[in-house]
């Protein structure tokens, strides 16, 4: 394969809800240490990045776009790990070019569309943040995972939420495979996201059971794999 391998990687109330009080101690630190033994590579959407690793507000201003074209910046950087932040308008606030995670300083890469501005892929250069240019307006996936396994090693990608760049994964149908940490709880409130939101797209893509893992806590870990035709 010439791209990175998708995997989305969620954990998840029984009733397949991603947000909401449930969780338990076990599988919450069982779904954290699997995503680095899957992958490299932890992908988030824009508002799960915002949310944990880049609240800040820049003031764009004062980064100088001059001579800045809409090309992929990606200087020569060495990491273990690395936080991919799929971020249409660049809008992340990042304050430090790293998300820290689970004993992990992933190194951030942005992918970006037409959409943000010259200033913002300036503030990134300021951050030594890379960043990879897709599309005009939407992700072009496919280009996207062939240049993070060139330039990145990203063998395999973890994308671990939210609900909208999963949904997105899957409808670019780009997902290999979908690892689902279940915790021992029920959400049972029909407001809290699930796992995917493809917002109305309906998606066929079939996906085939391979395992599942029972936990000590009562959850457990399922497995599926895409259906190759």
């Amino acid at each position: 394969m010439d791209r990175s391998k998708v995997i989305i990687h969620m954990y998840v109330s029984i009733d397949g809800k991603i947000d909401g009080p449930h969780g338990s101690a076990v599988s919450s630190a069982y779904y954290s240490d699997e995503l680095f033994r899957m992958s490299n590579a932890d992908a988030n959407g824009r508002e799960t990045i915002q949310m944990y690793a880049a609240s800040g507000h820049p003031d764009l201003g004062q980064y100088d776009p001059e001579g800045i074209e809409y090309e992929d910046w990606l200087p020569e950087i060495k990491s273990e790990t690395w936080s991919i932040s799929f971020d249409r308008k660049g809008q992340c606030g990042w304050e430090q070019n790293y998300f820290e995670y689970n004993g992990h300083k992933m190194h951030a890469v942005e992918i970006v569309t037409k959409q943000a501005s010259k200033n913002y892929l300036a503030f990134l250069r300021s951050m030594n943040i890379p960043y990879i240019i897709s599309g005009e307006e939407d992700f072009n996936f496919e280009e996207v995972l062939v240049k993070l396994k060139q330039h990145f090693t990203i063998d395999t990608l973890a994308v671990c939420g939210g609900a909208v760049i999963d949904g997105a994964f899957l409808k670019a149908h780009v997902v290999d495979e979908i690892s689902l940490v279940v915790a021992p709880h029920v959400d049972g409130n029909a407001i809290q996201k699930a796992a995917f939101d493809t917002l109305g797209t309906q998606v066929n893509d079939k996906f085939s059971f391979v395992s599942a893992k029972p936990l000590s806590d009562g959850g457990v870990h399922l497995l599926f794999k895409k259906d190759v035709e």
